[in-house]
């Protein structure tokens, strides 16, 4: 999992709990800067923030992203993520 270091983005509470979260799952997180054209590489890409907690992408500038469908790594952060209200 790429995300970009935290001055090029929000370094909100949900970014940070999704970092956690796909680590306690053994997703390697990475914090970097990332280049357009990995954008439009990248097999799958999501975005995440308060109201929008994680929402896929499915395009960028046009472009698909992967096969253009939700990743199997946004599914599993989605159902995981939507379960922690429920822990606490």
């Amino acid at each position: 999992l790429l995300t970009p270091h935290a001055d090029h983005c929000l370094p909100g509470i949900t970014r940070e709990t999704l970092m956690k979260l796909a680590a306690s799952l053994g997703i390697t997180v990475v914090e970097r800067r990332i280049s357009l054209a990995e954008f439009h590489a990248a097999d799958e890409a999501f975005t995440c923030g308060t109201m929008g907690e994680l929402t896929p992408v499915v395009r960028i500038d046009g472009r698909l992203v992967g096969d253009g469908r939700v990743g199997p790594v946004t599914r599993r952060l989605q159902g995981e993520y939507a379960k922690l209200p429920d822990q606490e």
